[in-house]
């Protein structure tokens, strides 16, 4: 019995390292509308997803629990060294639907406010936007300083992100990033 030939057995190699490679591709722009104000002495942030994540509205009225963490991060770019943070805020959503009263339960874990809404365009709106979040006080900014500002969210189903599912294979998620100049 003869062995196979190197050409081959290197053409095989070879195939099998082009098979087991991830597939990547163009990313598309973020679906995020960002926006970043001085309101007094915050500086606050609007963000919104453009279109909600495929399936949201379907579990919430299937009476899934979805849960959402937003990460806003303002930093000082720096061409030769590491970027200097100046403000990391997190922020954690929870809804929680109720199917007998039709109702959903909004809470916000980073300030523990809870309330109940009786539409599900408020439940998603609470869970796929911030609306004036204040990220950091005016008086840690520096006037006429360029700022790098990057505003991330993901989201999952159930109230643990921690699950097996998710850490193996990440949350899904949208991300903006967007230069800030202090006036």
């Amino acid at each position: 019995m003869s062995s196979p030939s190197p050409r081959l057995v290197l053409r095989f190699c070879l195939w099998l390292l082009f098979c087991s490679l991830p597939l990547t591709y163009a990313q598309a722009a973020p679906d995020m509308d960002l926006k970043l104000a001085v309101n007094g002495d915050v500086l606050t942030c609007d963000a919104m997803l453009a279109n909600a994540p495929e399936g949201m509205g379907r579990a919430l009225t299937e009476g899934s629990e979805i849960s959402v963490e937003w990460k806003v991060s303002v930093a000082i770019e720096r061409k030769y060294w590491l970027d200097n943070t100046v403000a990391s805020v997190l922020v954690n959503r929870h809804v929680v639907p109720d199917l007998v009263s039709r109702s959903w339960t909004l809470e916000d874990l980073t300030s523990g406010i809870t309330r109940r809404v009786f539409t599900l365009s408020e439940a998603i709106g609470f869970l796929t936007g911030l609306n004036g979040f204040p990220v950091v006080d005016r008086s840690l900014l520096t006037s006429g300083q360029s700022y790098h500002v990057s505003v991330s969210v993901r989201e999952w189903e159930g109230n643990s992100k921690n699950d097996l599912w998710t850490s193996w294979f990440g949350a899904k998620g949208d991300s903006a990033d967007t230069v800030f100049h202090m006036p």
